[in-house]
């Protein structure tokens, strides 16, 4: 005999919930290694590798990740629901608003335009760049950090999509009411170098401190 208490106590852990208090996304060329791992001994986070450019302030919408499962069902005579269902498709897209949209890596992407050799006027402190007439999305690596509670019980949850590409073009509002933004929206995809369409991380102190609840066995 047990009870609904005594089964909470048991195998629910308050620990693992965890907010987005705090999140980075990173754009890098397609060039770039992606990262064996971003937390240090202890847990700490690592440096982000150079070659990954940040995408500067994010709304509080926070940073949105999905996959749109489509399936495929097999039915038999004689039975109301489906003998077999499999999954056939699993596309993944990432969607976060961008507060610095005039950032050179952020102008880059969405205009689809090489801005490597753009600079400030010397004397102005301008900067000028026409659009092509058909934008040429490249495709980036992305990669997001996310981090969650004190330095000594503190969540670090990161993904690392190897290859995505920008899937719209986003409006562009000049108003008084709201800060300029882009909404960015991308696809993933599998990546063969990488061998896989995303990396997952979790780490952190309080992923060493609470492992037990987390399920993860240590490695010898």
């Amino acid at each position: 005999m047990t009870t609904i208490e005594a089964l909470k106590k048991k195998h629910n852990r308050s620990t693992n919930v965890r907010k987005g208090l705090n999140a980075l996304a990173f754009l890098a060329p397609m060039t770039t290694a992606v990262p064996e791992a971003i937390t240090d001994a202890g847990g700490a986070l690592k440096e982000i590798p150079a070659e990954f450019l940040p995408l500067g302030l994010i709304s509080t919408d926070g940073i949105t990740n999905s996959a749109d499962a489509n399936t495929e069902d097999v039915e038999a005579l004689g039975y109301a629901e489906a003998v077999r269902t499999d999954l056939t498709k699993a596309p993944k897209t990432v969607k976060f608003t961008v507060l610095e949209p005039i950032r050179k890596t952020i102008q880059q992407l969405v205009y689809g335009i090489d801005l490597s050799q753009t600079k400030a006027s010397k004397t102005t402190g301008e900067i000028v760049f026409d659009e092509a007439a058909t934008p040429a999305l490249a495709e980036y690596r992305l990669l997001m950090v996310m981090a969650d509670g004190p330095a000594a019980d503190e969540g670090i949850v990161g993904r690392c999509y190897p290859r995505v590409k920008l899937s719209s073009l986003p409006d562009e509002k000049w108003a008084a009411s709201d800060a300029i933004q882009f909404d960015l929206e991308f696809s993933a995809f599998m990546d063969e170098t990488a061998g896989t369409s995303c990396r997952h991380y979790i780490g952190g102190s309080g992923a060493i401190r609470h492992r037990d609840a987390i399920g993860f066995e240590q490695a010898n």
